[in-house]
């Protein structure tokens, strides 16, 4: 989407742009700004419920699939919000299903290895230990 290393100040002056922003916690805790912040933000809500402004969402994902939706983000493969449902219900593991079909396809057994499966250390107890 939008990459860029480095940003010149005298680029930028030279073209009448700005790069701006500010720290909204150090608004609202530092400087007292408390009524400032909550005026401008019922502005910007009623915009967005009189549809004169609008929010450009990306994708939406389940909170189990965090990571691939991280991933996108990073990647900087979206264009607006990626959004968390706690409702959503999550994507299929379809990794980890190819790779058992591929393992079966191919003769090879499913079972784990007993050596591959780490014991627990001797304090924490499983629910198939008995105490001793």
């Amino acid at each position: 989407w939008w990459q860029v290393d480095k940003v010149s100040p005298i680029k930028l002056f030279d073209e009448n742009k700005i790069l701006a922003g500010f720290h909204l916690r150090h608004l609202l805790y530092q400087q007292g700004c408390h009524e400032y912040v909550r005026g401008v933000v019922s502005k910007v809500f009623k915009l967005w419920a009189d549809k004169k402004i609008n929010v450009t969402t990306d994708s939406e994902w389940a909170f189990e699939d965090v990571a691939e939706a991280m991933q996108k983000m990073h990647d900087r493969k979206n264009i607006g919000k990626i959004t968390l449902l706690p409702d959503k219900a999550p994507k299929p593991q379809q990794k980890a299903v190819k790779e058992k079909e591929k393992s079966i396809t191919s003769g090879e057994s499913t079972d784990t290895d007993p050596k591959d499966e780490q014991t627990p250390p001797p304090c924490v107890q499983t629910p198939f230990q008995k105490n001793t």
